[in-house]
C-alpha cells in the first residue's frame, strides 16, 4: 500500500492555516492590524516597483541619446525637404506604367 501520510500533513497544514485566518478575521484589533500591515507592505512594494520602472525608463533614454551620436553631427530635423505637389513628375511615372 502506498504511503498516504503526506496528504494527511497537507490537510493538517491547511487546517490549521484556516484556522489561523478565521482567528485574526474574529479578533477586531488582531483584522485592523494585520490589513494596516498588508496595505503598507503593499505600498512599499508599489513604490519599488515604479522607482525600478522608472530607472530603467531613465537607463533606455541614455542609450538612446548615445545610439544616436553627437549633437555636432545629428541632422537638422525642423527642416524637411518634400517634392513640390505642384510637379508633374508623378504624372510621369503614373503615365509609364
Amino acid at each position: 500500500m502506498p504511503n498516504k501520510s503526506g496528504g494527511k500533513v497537507a490537510a493538517i497544514a491547511g487546517l490549521t492555516a484556516l484556522a489561523g485566518i478565521a482567528l485574526i478575521c474574529a479578533i477586531p484589533k488582531t483584522r485592523k492590524a494585520c490589513s494596516q500591515w498588508l496595505g503598507d507592505t503593499f505600498d512599499q512594494l508599489k513604490e519599488k516597483l515604479s522607482q525600478r520602472k522608472h530607472s530603467d525608463w531613465e537607463q533606455d533614454m541614455q542609450k538612446a541619446e548615445s545610439l544616436k551620436g553627437p549633437m555636432k553631427r545629428r541632422k537638422d530635423t525642423a527642416k524637411i525637404n518634400v517634392p513640390s505637389a505642384g510637379t508633374t513628375a508623378w504624372k510621369d511615372e503614373w503615365s509609364s506604367e
